[in-house]
């Protein structure tokens, strides 16, 4: 059995998928960090800057974009909706698309800001790094196994 002053090995660290999920956990909880001004998780601030882009997009459209489950889905839009930052509006008979409030506008537009400043800060000042973003993506785009799958 190790003594507490010796350090431990661990077999894990030449592992890609180990090192990726460190990074990814490192990334996040930074990211979390830089939200709290904002009184935003990184969810919901996901679901802001989405719906800045897509206006009137459905529920379950914007869950399936996410992979977000629709469980997880409906309290999380009631949420966004409690605060005032999202509306719904009918799309046709059967659907309804949610937008923006003015004031859901101004929080999107602050965590827009507040990631790439983050982005900016991790990448030493490249806040968009194309080619690690085009080989992240066909890593978690191919098949790879999903949170929980490991």
């Amino acid at each position: 059995m190790a003594e507490d002053d010796t350090p431990l090995v661990n077999p894990m660290e030449a592992r890609l998928g180990y090192q990726l999920r460190r990074a990814s956990a490192a990334l996040m909880a930074g990211l979390a960090e830089a939200l709290v001004p904002l009184d935003l998780r990184i969810t919901e601030a996901t679901v802001l800057m989405v719906l800045a882009e897509n206006r009137n997009a459905t529920q379950s459209a914007l869950g399936r974009l996410l992979g977000i489950k629709r469980a997880n889905m409906a309290p999380l839009v009631a949420r966004l909706a409690a605060r005032g930052l999202i509306d719904r509006a009918p799309v046709d008979r059967r659907s309804h698309g949610l937008h923006l409030t003015p004031e859901g506008e101004r929080l999107a537009a602050a965590a827009f800001r507040a990631t790439a400043e983050y982005d900016g800060r991790f990448f030493g000042g490249d806040p968009d790094p194309q080619e690690l973003r085009a080989r992240l993506q066909v890593l978690w785009g191919s098949g790879a196994p999903e949170d929980g799958d490991e």
